[in-house]
């Protein structure tokens, strides 16, 4: 199932690679959901649908990038990893500062928050090189251009002033739409979703909302992954009756104070009245499987 760090790959792209691998995508590119063969009361995605920052943009740019899907994620991404080569630096630059702008009404606000988020990941990952350096080469997703960072973050000539973006210009007016796009059932408002980019809580509280809450949905057993970090959890649906709720945490190596290494075991039930479907989460940290938790239920 794509993710939201191969969006842009195809499934011919996979082919060509692992010949003969079974593939669940949707029709929307950059996304998918599986429900394993006779088991449609399990759901399993990577989960970065319902973030704001990497779900499918098919919106944005397009003028610079025709027929981009690529979300501002995939740029805090380059930085990120930019910060690691590195060394982990003091930063080579400083992020102007910008303030509110009271009388730009619903979007200047949430453009705002926009730029809140951007200034916690550039304090976050910090780079050795100016913020008008165009260090970051394209030729992907539809982009050729080189970027700065000054072309990713919200910018502002006067304090209190119009909020305006280079890449990403009205952004935070699509989001709607985006959640159209991506097939979200249950819509999240904009000023939510930007605020909870980093939020792991977020992502399980999506699980429970799209598939437990939701009387439309018949799914019991859920699989994500999408936050680096392992869960498992046991809620009931709109009809009080017992879910289960799994998330995969990462097959990263290196996970700072969390566990690496994860993965999920299903083993269905049969027709035994007795029998329950059975959901382990395990960790393979040195190579040493340890389960890490589990549980069950009967649909």
């Amino acid at each position: 199932m794509p993710g939201n760090h191969d969006l842009t790959i195809t499934a011919a792209n996979i082919e060509s690679i692992l010949p003969g691998i079974n593939q669940a995508r949707d029709q929307v590119h950059g996304l998918g959901a599986y429900s394993p063969v006779g088991n449609p009361k399990i759901a399993i995605e990577h989960g970065h649908r319902y973030n704001f920052c990497c779900a499918p943009d098919p919106f944005s740019n397009q003028l610079i990038a025709p027929g981009t899907i690529l979300p501002p994620g995939y740029f805090f991404t380059r930085l990120g990893a930019l910060y690691k080569i590195q060394n982990f630096p003091h930063a080579g630059d400083t992020l102007p500062n910008i303030t509110e702008n009271i009388l730009g009404g619903e979007s200047q606000y949430l453009l705002f928050k926009y730029w809140i988020i951007w200034k916690m990941a550039i304090t976050m990952f910090p780079i050795t090189n100016r913020f008008d350096e165009k260090i970051i080469l394209t030729k992907v997703g539809g982009f050729t251009g080189n970027y700065s960072v000054d072309d990713l973050v919200p910018y502002q000539s006067s304090p209190g002033g119009l909020i305006d973006l280079n890449l990403y210009q009205g952004i935070q007016d699509k989001w709607e739409a985006r959640q159209t796009h991506n097939n979200v059932v249950i819509h999240t408002e904009t000023a939510r979703a930007i605020d909870s980019v980093n939020s792991s809580k977020e992502t399980d509280y999506q699980v429970e909302l799209q598939f437990f809450i939701n009387p439309d949905s018949d799914k019991r057993i859920v699989i994500f992954d999408h936050t680096h970090t392992p869960k498992m959890g046991a809620p009931t649906n709109y009809d009080n009756q017992k879910c289960i709720y799994v998330n995969s945490g990462t097959c990263i190596y290196h996970n700072p104070g969390k566990t690496t290494l994860n993965f999920v075991v299903i083993t269905p039930q049969s027709l035994d009245p007795s029998s329950r479907t059975l959901i382990k989460l395990y960790n393979f940290e040195n190579e040493i499987v340890t389960n890490m938790d589990e549980d069950s239920l009967r649909y």
